[in-house]
């Protein structure tokens, strides 16, 4: 594979430790307490990261995603949500209002790139609260940026 960007590469190794450790401690478990049904769980567990894992990884290596580069102009918060808006304004002067999980350390004045699964991934639906709940959802991941890395 060519260049990954850091944080796709280190959600894609994240979900690929998740498995493992599933699996060895389910390993584990289970020939301790000789419980195969654990083995079973653990073993179904990690299956599905590694096809989770499989799948980014193919995202990846296909570029099918997309960046979004500018500055964080603003930071509303949400009172009694997981979440909250910031306003970044890319080099074209357009403002994109986005919404980030408070997982996220976003401060206004610097500059970040966001990646986020391409739009003809996110599935949509006939259903108005599916269409509206899939875009909260595609962010894979965000990085801050030096100042000598943004293009200009």
């Amino acid at each position: 594979m060519e260049h990954i960007p850091k944080p796709l590469l280190r959600r894609l190794a994240l979900t690929l430790l998740v498995g493992a450790g599933c699996l060895f401690t389910g390993s584990v478990f289970s020939l301790h307490e000789r419980d195969a049904s654990f083995l079973i769980l653990s073993i179904l567990l990690s299956a599905g990261s590694a096809a989770k894992a499989t799948l980014l990884a193919l995202q990846i290596k296909r570029r099918s995603y997309s960046v979004l580069e500018g500055t964080c102009t603003d930071v509303r918060l949400k009172p009694f949500r997981n979440s909250y808006d910031i306003v970044l304004t890319d080099q074209d002067g357009s403002e994109h209002l986005l919404r980030v999980g408070k997982d996220q350390k976003i401060r206004p004045g610097l500059s970040y790139r966001f990646y986020f699964r391409a739009p003809d991934s996110i599935p949509s639906g006939q259903n108005p609260l599916l269409t509206k709940a899939a875009p909260a959802n595609n962010l894979l991941g965000v990085e801050e940026l030096k100042p000598q890395e943004i293009k200009y």
